[in-house]
């Protein structure tokens, strides 16, 4: 084709066709301009066609994801709050207060007051998107957003267990020195039939001492409400997921 172009321009010079050969020129000219605007047409919907499709990966992984993550802090924040009222049971037996719980009850609770219901979610796909900076692959800029928003959440979440760590590891402390962690465990592993059963302690003891205690009270107070301040954070995560939920199925929709 180069070659057919060549001579014609060769014919027209040699005929000294000036003008006709300027036009023609001028004409050859916007014939490669137009071709390299069309392959570069081409090339933008071919890349946009790759990028499309590279969205719509991202989007359903990051649907599977945070429908995991929900269905997981869910059942999580239902755990600590039936943990939140089995641990006001023992408020309502300290110091002078009535003591009419047994002892597989108080044990009962007092399992529930070290137990920490932790979150691990499925984080993997959005790191990696952060990570490699392809997180722009994700067009909606709200939901770029809120995407953004969700590890700040999760961080803050594993700060609330943290702190109720510490307040646990205070309790577990008073047990180790004031009660019988076999008698507690005794009556959990009875519970759940583990493979392994604890038989009760071979110290004359009752844990139901402990009620007797000012510290174990205020340590009980203070899981409590650290406890409330995680559900706080669980609740205000499932209100990101949800709204990341939400995003995603209207951009799949969209495809």
């Amino acid at each position: 084709m180069i070659n057919f172009f060549r001579q014609i321009r060769k014919s027209l010079l040699s005929k000294n066709k000036t003008g006709k050969y300027l036009k023609y020129a001028i004409g050859e000219i916007v014939l490669v301009v137009i071709g390299i605007l069309i392959a570069l047409q081409i090339n933008n919907w071919n890349q946009q066609r790759i990028q499309n499709k590279e969205e719509q990966v991202a989007l359903v992984n990051l649907t599977q994801d945070f429908e995991y993550n929900y269905r997981t802090l869910d059942s999580i924040l239902i755990e600590t709050k039936e943990n939140i009222g089995t641990q006001f049971l023992i408020l309502n037996h300290t110091g002078n207060k009535p003591k009419s719980m047994t002892r597989v009850e108080f044990n009962t609770s007092l399992n529930d007051l070290n137990d920490i219901n932790e979150f691990y979610p499925r984080n993997g796909y959005l790191d990696d998107l952060v990570n490699s900076g392809s997180l722009g692959i994700i067009r909606n800029q709200k939901l770029r957003n809120k995407l953004s928003s969700w590890n700040p959440a999760f961080d803050y979440i594993k700060s609330r267990e943290k702190e109720l760590e510490i307040a646990r590891d205070r309790v577990s402390i008073m047990i180790i020195e004031k009660a019988s962690w076999l008698n507690a465990d005794a009556v959990s592993s009875a519970e759940t039939v583990k493979n392994n059963v604890f038989p009760n302690s071979g110290f004359d003891i009752d844990n139901r001492n402990l009620l007797d205690e000012l510290a174990f009270e205020n340590n009980t107070e203070n899981i409590i409400y650290q406890n409330d301040k995680l559900t706080l954070s669980h609740e205000k995560g499932l209100s990101l997921i949800t709204q990341i939920l939400e995003l995603l199925e209207k951009e799949i929709k969209k495809k």
